[in-house]
């Protein structure tokens, strides 16, 4: 089952983030954003009432601002020995659902393109801070991206990654 994340499952999630990357800094990075309160949602996979994945998605900004609302997704995390059953891909699914519902008009990730041309992600040419060739985007939105030329900003707390 797949749902909102709640104040009482934050702990596990930090674990199951810290699992996953095998080091702090992704689930501190969950934690700034928290405290920042730059998040947009938060979701958990849970089965059985064991949290085995999470997605986080966050407020992303542009300069100049091009009147958009977007959403930087990161990190997608399963706990190892869940992983490549699905459940990413079961909760980017959802992610992409959720955003459409709350009218975001695209999301923004890093990540190998590969693995997300499965969501119809697809390199950006936007500027931004990151690596060019892991840096996509999903416009929800039809052509909403299309004559943008701002940059993309991730919130304060990635600039600690």
């Amino acid at each position: 089952m797949i749902r909102e994340t709640k104040e009482s499952d934050l702990e596990e999630v930090f674990n199951l983030i810290y699992s996953a990357f095998g080091n702090q800094s992704e689930s501190d990075l969950v934690r700034q954003l928290i405290i920042d309160e730059d998040l947009l949602f938060n979701l958990v996979f849970e089965s059985s009432d064991v949290i085995l994945g999470n997605i986080v998605v966050s407020k992303i900004t542009m300069e100049p601002d091009a009147d958009l609302l977007c959403g930087g997704v990161a990190p997608l995390s399963v706990l190892p020995k869940n992983q490549s059953t699905g459940i990413g891909s079961q909760l980017m699914r959802a992610a992409i659902t959720k955003s459409k519902e709350l009218n975001i008009d695209a999301l923004f990730l890093l990540g190998d393109p590969n693995y997300y041309k499965r969501f119809d992600f697809k390199i950006s040419n936007l500027p931004n801070d990151y690596s060019v060739e892991h840096f996509q985007e999903l416009e929800l939105t039809k052509n909403c991206l299309n004559d943008v030329r701002s940059k993309v900003i991730y919130a304060n707390a990635f600039t600690n990654l």
